[in-house]
């Protein structure tokens, strides 16, 4: 992990550190993704109705132009693994879908993508995507992002919502979300780096989200 995708744990082995360029002896990766994982062979689900997901971050050398995210999709817990289709599953990382409806995913439920493949002939796929924190040294901003099909959906035509098509607004997920930025919403001092802030960026902090329903 270190090597190839510039991933490694921390001095106190209780987090991760992401490089976002890492320059390997065959190739050079950007950026990279972790799953939360619930044993050997699941991914983490987790339920969130009163309860709180709380996690400490160090963005002081995530430039402008960088996006550190951490956020929740509606991935099945086995990655799509059936024994038969795919017996990789979540192990191997299998099973990803977000909002976005991507095109370029090697597996779709178990399917392997693998026939005259290229990043825009394999069908997308999109589901709901809650991120909970996306930011750098200078924004951040939380947003949910709904999709009027449960689970990983396969799409086609206008429901893909694809923007090279003009049909972005057209699709099962909202791809744009509804995101809360501080600074746009006019409070502009109360995230960045220096201690004319009151969430300094330069310095390590903690975000703290609540998920309350009205029925307690």
């Amino acid at each position: 992990y270190k090597r190839t995708y510039g991933v490694s744990t921390n001095s106190y082995r209780d987090g991760v550190v992401l490089s976002f360029v890492t320059k390997g002896p065959y190739s050079t990766n950007y950026g990279s993704r972790l799953y939360v994982m619930d044993g050997e062979d699941t991914y983490k689900h987790y339920k969130l109705k009163n309860r709180e997901f709380t996690f400490d971050v160090d963005v002081s050398n995530l430039r402008c132009g960088l996006n550190g995210a951490v956020y929740l999709v509606e991935m099945d817990r086995k990655g799509d693994y059936d024994g038969v289709r795919n017996k990789a599953g979540a192990k191997y990382g299998t099973g990803y879908c977000d909002a976005q409806c991507p095109h370029d995913l090697k597996f779709v439920q178990g399917e392997a993508n693998v026939k005259d493949w290229d990043s825009e002939s394999v069908p997308p796929t999109g589901h709901a995507e809650m991120d909970i924190w996306e930011a750098n040294n200078m924004a951040t901003a939380f947003t949910p992002h709904v999709c009027t099909k449960a689970g990983l959906t396969k799409c086609e035509g206008s429901e893909c919502g694809d923007n090279d098509a003009g049909e972005r607004y057209l699709g099962i997920c909202d791809k744009d979300g509804c995101d809360y930025n501080s600074y746009r919403m006019g409070e502009q001092s109360f995230y960045g780096a220096g201690s004319d802030f009151a969430v300094d960026s330069s310095r390590q902090f903690s975000i703290v989200t609540q998920f309350i329903t009205t029925d307690g």
